[in-house]
């Protein structure tokens, strides 16, 4: 699809959330003991799937990773990721590298890899005046929701098949989104193509040196605590994302950085789109960065979004992530 034939669909509903983010909001200040913090945020990230942190008195994003380990202590490094990040530590990865235009919908962080981080951290070190929020759908409501719809049988049916095309670094007159050098973290083809033939990944390499890539996934995955499948395929892997973005807009769906179909091949349409979009915005929460710091979530129980926002003038929106407790997808079991 080219920019004369853009979608219209508006991956957030009406724009308001359908829950208080204070249901889910700690205040550090009021926990005198580090370990009854700690106590109180794996608690609530066990039963709630969501914890929202205020007055962290953070400085730094690297220090997200103390709040990781109040989890987990396996931490991950991006590797195999479609997005573009910087880096604040060597565990904490930046989250502002899209164009704050863009839309980013709802999605799984890592849900088109072989395996996944079950925890995801996410913290800001400077707000808004107004927008810049970030948002998180309850996936079993989006899952119950896209279930009762003949869009969700044929995703259990038929999996999700996610292409990409990673650019080469060293190619000239190509749009760069993320060279594959950067996905696999080496400068060798023949390392990177032992990682993709690993993960029993169709390929081939284009001739400007692109490394296009393809495979078919379980659009649902299987939560253990919860004992359930859950979706686990977020719309921010098809090139609708695109759609907003100069210069990749005029591309078709196939030639842009990514893409998702139906297993079978067969595209998604902008009904199927604005299905499972309807889905997401069932059971939503706005994380509004005015009033905390830190969000650490259930990767599975939880997507997550980033509505398009506007800069003031002074302002900036600084954000970085930390992951792990990593997990092989094993799909779902009914």
């Amino acid at each position: 699809m080219k920019n004369d034939q853009l979608r219209t669909i508006y991956p957030f509903g009406d724009g308001h959330p359908r829950i208080d983010m204070e249901s889910y909001r700690l205040d550090c200040e009021k926990f005198t003991q580090p370990e009854a913090l700690t106590e109180a945020v794996h608690q609530q990230w066990q039963d709630k799937g969501l914890v929202v942190l205020a007055n962290t008195g953070m400085t730094h994003l690297s220090e997200l990773q103390k709040y990781g380990e109040m989890i987990f202590a396996d931490f991950t490094r991006y590797e195999g990721g479609s997005a573009p990040r910087n880096m604040w530590s060597d565990k904490v990865f930046g989250i502002d590298d899209t164009p704050c235009h863009i839309d980013m919908c709802y999605h799984n962080e890592a849900c088109y890899l072989p395996s996944f981080p079950q925890c995801f951290v996410i913290g800001s070190l400077s707000s808004l005046s107004r927008g810049g929020e970030t948002l998180a759908s309850n996936n079993e409501a989006t899952t119950d929701a896209l279930m009762e719809t003949d869009l969700g049988q044929t995703l259990k049916e038929k999996g999700i098949r996610y292409v990409r095309n990673m650019t080469d670094k060293y190619a000239t007159d190509v749009m760069v989104y993320k060279h594959w050098q950067d996905t696999f973290y080496t400068d060798s083809k023949a390392e990177a193509e032992n990682y993709v033939k690993a993960q029993g990944w169709d390929h081939e390499w284009l001739a400007d040196g692109t490394l296009r890539t393809s495979y078919v996934v379980d659009a649902f995955e299987y939560h253990d605590r919860l004992g359930k499948d859950l979706y686990f395929a977020g719309l921010v892997s098809h090139a609708a994302f695109f759609d907003q973005w100069p210069g990749f807009n005029n591309l078709p769906d196939a030639e842009r950085p990514f893409t998702m179909e139906l297993g079978d091949g067969t595209p998604l349409s902008d009904d199927d789109i604005a299905t499972v979009y309807a889905a997401y915005n069932q059971a939503s929460v706005a994380l509004e960065w005015q009033r905390a710091d830190v969000a650490i979530i259930d990767n599975l129980r939880w997507s997550h979004a980033r509505p398009a926002y506007q800069l003031q003038d002074g302002e900036t929106r600084v954000m970085g992530v930390t992951m792990g407790m990593m997990k092989n997808r094993s799909g779902s079991r009914s």
